[in-house]
């Protein structure tokens, strides 16, 4: 018998998007049979989560009095939720695939060591999303990690990444508990980057399983502006204080070889 999976979804003002994102997945896991159960927080947007979650079987509202970000929105669901696996999806994503969560969950349990797995995300054409993982192998993906930055190719393989992306990621508990869960300093972007990072460095393997494919409508909260800019500095900050000179150098050459495939 598979574990449960705890199905977490952060909102801000994205009702209109929700509730389609909330029917997909509870038709994905009755359908399969998967234990589950199913919460959603509202970020102090105003929108009435408890309405669209009445309507779902086994689905929670909850409202936060404060807009505590992506990251601290999914901890305070964390705190909630018992299963000992938590599926982080976005309000704008929607599981089409048979039997998503379930595979999902499998491909995890399938790899030793792996403690977080993601699907490919494609948008509303079916083509795959730009950035649903950052690559680990290759001079051009260690390049980019080096300067505090991700390299992402499309790709079909399944296969070992350096992150995957929160819109739509797998994770075993005891790995996010043991490494702080999210860190809420970063409010929005690169989050999950850094919560990867840390589960990396603590010995635990990110999987990419494209073959899993979730529709990601994507960007429908906040732009890739300013917030990601600060998201990036933050991010470096914390992890390359240390030897920031060399992180420069990375980041200078994996801005001049956007292109190139090493």
């Amino acid at each position: 018998m598979l574990p449960a999976v705890a199905i977490q979804i952060v909102n801000f003002k994205t009702a209109a998007l929700l509730e389609r994102c909330l029917a997909t997945v509870v038709d994905d896991v009755q359908a399969s049979g998967l234990e589950y159960e199913m919460h959603v927080i509202d970020n102090a947007s105003g929108d009435d989560v408890e309405a669209i979650a009445s309507r779902l079987p086994g689905c929670h509202a909850h409202t936060s009095e404060r807009n505590l970000g992506f990251g601290g929105g999914q901890n305070r669901l964390a705190a909630i939720t018992a299963a000992p696996y938590m599926l982080f999806l976005n309000p704008d994503t929607e599981i089409e695939q048979p039997r998503t969560v379930e595979r999902l969950l499998r491909a995890l349990l399938e790899q030793p060591e792996a403690r977080i797995a993601g699907p490919k995300l494609v948008d509303s054409a079916g083509a795959p999303q730009r950035w649903d993982h950052g690559r680990l192998r290759g001079l051009r993906a260690q390049t980019s990690l080096r300067g505090g930055h991700s390299h992402w190719r499309a790709t079909d393989a399944a296969q070992d990444v350096a992150w995957v992306s929160g819109a739509a990621m797998l994770i075993e508990r005891g790995a996010f508990e043991s490494v702080g869960g999210f860190d809420e300093r970063f409010f929005l972007y690169k989050e999950d980057e850094d919560l990867c990072r840390r589960v990396r460095d603590s010995g635990g393997r990110v999987r990419y399983e494209p073959s899993i494919q979730v529709r990601h409508h994507g960007s429908v909260v906040a732009g890739r502006g300013p917030e990601l800019e600060r998201a990036e500095q933050q991010f470096i900050d914390k992890h390359f204080a240390d030897h920031r000179r060399r992180q420069r150098i990375f980041a200078w050459i994996h801005r001049a070889l956007p292109y190139v495939r090493l």
